[in-house]
């Protein structure tokens, strides 16, 4: 059964705007707003003649509204930075949120964004640090300062008055992930890979749309989340539909021989498809499906039924279905196969002390 959210995406891809709200009931309505969908929603549906109608639909316009008010203070926050920024550090390079809301995005308000995240070098990382905290920004943090010294942002900063967070990077992934120390995201490959671009009039630079394409379904495959799990999914849909046939997937495979971020990309590939959201070439496909080691047609089947059923659905845990259960089995079946073994391995892993598992990366 396909989940009927799969709707909204495929009225995103599709740019209509006349989507009838009563595809959807009042639980799917609300978890596409807890997810961060509701102005994504309200875009695909504000054309119907009945949309107004509905008793959500108020909710749907404050998520609306929320969404612009919110977004306009980051891209106000945005612009500080660069400016200020200017002639004394190289040019920022955006990521995530608040590179790809204004680039591919039809409003930037549509993609929802907790902070700003953006690349510097790390030489460079105590200057832009310090021109932040002469613009009002504070770091905070639950975990202790010195945890952030091997990690690949820095403590992130708060704007007590702007409410607006943001996250200086110095890498793409924390040291500790696998795919951190693949070629693609070497800091060789990644120099190569920044585009001149602009934000808003302002100079910046941005990853290039082969290592963005990467990137995207790697970040969101390395972990199992739940909230928010579709906006990288309307991410990738928007970011296709945008570049079309300038895609260089030869390169891509290439990076990604053998990779584990093959497999993300696979997954999320995939899954795309399946619901005719994207249209990519079967034989890149194929060759992606060499390069990972981690799917057979049973695992790869577990996966989409995972995000049909908890990211997409929005469908509640269970004592033997428990978040922390499901976040082990998605990274069990992720695990650098070969898939048989990755199956038999599920009930060993969730077995396994917390320490045990994070020595083997699970």
């Amino acid at each position: 059964m396909v989940p009927r959210l799969i709707s909204l995406l495929r009225a995103a891809s599709q740019c209509r705007e006349d989507l009838p709200l009563a595809t959807f009931d009042e639980e799917q309505i609300r978890w596409a707003i807890e997810t961060g969908l509701g102005p994504l929603l309200f875009r695909t549906t504000k054309a119907h003649p009945q949309a107004s109608t509905s008793p959500l639909w108020p909710l749907l316009q404050g998520a609306n509204l929320t969404a612009r008010m919110l977004t306009s203070e980051q891209l106000d926050a945005m612009d500080e930075i660069i400016d200020a920024c200017e002639g004394r550090v190289p040019t920022l390079t955006l990521l995530k949120g608040i590179s790809i809301c204004d680039q591919y995005y039809p409003e930037p308000h549509l993609r929802p964004m907790r902070d700003i995240d953006f690349l510097v070098e790390a030489a460079h990382l105590p200057s832009v640090e310090s021109i932040l905290l002469k613009i009002g920004y504070r770091q905070r943090s639950e975990c202790p300062p010195e945890s952030y010294d091997k990690h690949h942002h820095s403590m992130p900063f708060f704007h007590p008055q702007r409410g607006v967070w943001v996250e200086v990077h110095r890498g793409l992934f924390p040291p500790r992930n696998k795919v951190s120390s693949e070629k693609i995201f070497s800091l060789e490959n990644l120099k190569g890979q920044l585009q001149p671009s602009e934000f808003q009039g302002r100079k910046v630079t941005r990853l290039s749309n082969e290592l963005q394409i990467v990137y995207i379904a790697s970040h969101w495959a390395c972990t199992f989340s739940v909230i928010g799990g579709m906006v990288a999914m309307v991410d990738m849909i928007y970011l296709l539909k945008n570049t079309k046939d300038t895609i260089h997937w030869e390169q891509i495979v290439d990076w990604l021989h053998s990779s584990v971020a093959s497999t993300y990309l696979y997954l999320m590939l995939t899954y795309l498809v399946k619901y005719q959201l994207i249209a990519i070439a079967p034989e890149i496909l194929h060759r992606l499906f060499l390069s990972q080691r981690s799917f057979g047609k049973m695992n790869l089947k577990i996966m989409h039924v995972l995000i049909d059923h908890y990211l997409v659905d929005g469908r509640g845990f269970g004592q033997v279905l428990s978040l922390r259960n499901l976040d082990i089995l998605w990274k069990t079946l992720l695990f650098s196969g070969p898939p048989f073994r990755n199956l038999m391995l599920v009930p060993w892993t969730i077995l396994l002390p917390w320490r045990l598992r994070t020595r083997l990366g699970l």
